[in-house]
């Protein structure tokens, strides 16, 4: 079990980088297109689209990062007041609807990701195909998913034998 966790942590720290590159990336060409834009009055064409896109994976690509250490909102006014086995039941049922949610939005945005490539929709400014960013957005949806299912089966395991696989599952003890 501990293989599977080093082997979802390890490629969700490696779908984050993308994320930070994009940011990085993002930050300049945003930076020079109003430069320029002030300076020469000569924008730099498609800066829009590539900052529209980029978000879109900065967002879905940083998801399982944030799960994994935790940076998620929890609100716990109620639930830090209850025993840990209820707290351990709300967890499993959260990471549970959480999980089935995360991998049809993935299911989903493959299917989507394939229209997109019959249609060879592009860009309307750079002429940019669409299908490569809603595929990395998918990819970085799945690795959070697959940490969702981690985090359900300690949850589980919790439920169940008293102790978790090798870290506490539930947000409200942390």
């Amino acid at each position: 079990m501990l293989l599977i966790k080093r082997v979802i942590y390890g490629l969700s720290g490696y779908i984050l980088k993308i994320s930070l590159l994009l940011t990085v990336l993002m930050m300049f060409v945003t930076v020079a297109d109003v430069f320029l834009r002030f300076s020469f009055n000569r924008p730099i064409p498609g800066v829009f689209e590539l900052t529209r896109y980029a978000l879109a994976v900065i967002v879905f690509t940083s998801l399982g990062w944030s799960q994994m250490h935790k940076v998620h909102i929890a609100i716990d006014l109620f639930v830090s007041r209850i025993s840990a086995f209820w707290q351990n039941i709300i967890d499993v049922f959260n990471y549970l609807l959480a999980s089935i949610t995360f991998i049809l939005s993935f299911w989903q945005m493959i299917i989507y990701t394939g229209r997109l490539y019959s249609s060879n929709l592009v860009t309307t400014v750079l002429r940019v195909h669409v299908y490569p960013w809603v595929l990395v957005s998918a990819i970085g949806v799945l690795f959070f998913a697959l940490v969702l299912v981690w985090y359900l089966i300690n949850a589980l395991n919790n439920l169940f034998k008293r102790g978790g696989i090798d870290e506490p599952a539930s947000h409200w003890s942390s």
